[in-house]
């Protein structure tokens, strides 16, 4: 197949593009960066030089091609706002597949796309599938993973040298965790087959408690005293306000950990609970070493 995808050399694409490659496919990467050129050639694909802010380049890139691969990237016109930003880019992903007449796309979601504004930022990945699915000619498969170990790392210095972990819920509430190497692996099973019709796999690897998720990082981070510390939800915007990230963006990230203290936030995912990937919160660890 003659595969385009979205997200330059980013973590899942580093795996994907040299395995696509390896199966016999065409594949052309999209980057903004003249400099990435030389690294995407080296893995075997194309690189197509351009903005996802332009529609035009976007068709031109998608046309031609037996299937593309679309992710919410960047901020680009949305202001600091992820939720705006998925709105807008679905409706140029849309606008540039139904241009080129693609018949299969992938797009990597997330958990909590099935759901509202309740779940904060990612209400956007509510927005971009909707605005996909507009595209009544392509085919989609719809990939969802649930949290990131690496999302753990913006956690390490305190837990390091304070030997604490906060969140906004409490320690016996259990959240699924994955990793891009798991959710390549659903990437390209996504392209060995096409669906007859639009397909929604959720990715993830492990169920962790609070208590399970501070028991694993203080072995792996050898820290016996770590210890979880539940914090309100004002707290923990306040929190990621000092630590630099913009107000409307902490205050979407402290609504989606909250949205994990109700039932809705993972029903549609245990109703469909996939095979579990083979990352385990303690492989994650040895990265870290």
């Amino acid at each position: 197949m003659k595969i385009t995808l979205t997200g330059s050399l980013g973590h899942i694409n580093q795996i994907t593009i040299p395995a696509l490659v390896a199966a016999g496919h065409q594949v052309q990467v999209i980057t903004h960066s003249e400099d990435r050129v030389g690294a995407i050639q080296k893995l075997g694909a194309t690189a197509l030089v351009g903005s996802i802010e332009d529609v035009s380049f976007l068709t031109q890139a998608f046309k031609g091609n037996d299937a593309v691969y679309v992710m919410l990237t960047g901020m680009g016109p949305a202001g600091g706002d992820p939720v705006a930003l998925g709105e807008i880019q679905g409706t140029r992903y849309r606008q540039a597949l139904e241009a080129a007449q693609v018949p299969y796309a992938v797009n990597l979601s997330s958990v909590g796309a099935d759901q509202g504004p309740e779940v904060g930022a990612l209400y956007a990945y509510h927005l971009i599938e909707n605005e996909l699915k507009r595209a009544s000619q392509t085919r989609f498969s719809f990939i969802r993973p649930v949290g990131f170990f690496d999302n753990l790392r913006a956690n390490l210095t305190q837990m390091q040298t304070q030997h604490i972990y906060t969140n906004n819920f409490g320690p016996d509430i259990q959240s699924a965790w994955t990793d891009p190497r798991d959710i390549a692996t659903a990437m390209l099973d996504a392209f060995k087959v096409v669906p007859q019709a639009n397909a929604v796999r959720y990715v993830m690897s492990q169920w962790l408690t609070g208590n399970e998720l501070i028991a694993g990082l203080a072995a792996g981070l050898d820290l016996p005293d770590l210890r979880w510390v539940t914090i309100t939800d004002d707290q923990k915007e306040a929190a990621l306000v000092k630590a630099g990230m913009p107000t409307l963006i902490a205050h979407q990230m402290t609504q989606m950990s909250a949205a994990q203290k109700t039932e809705a936030f993972y029903r549609d995912l245990r109703a469909h609970e996939p095979v579990h990937g083979i990352v385990t919160l303690a492989a994650f660890l040895q990265t870290l070493n």
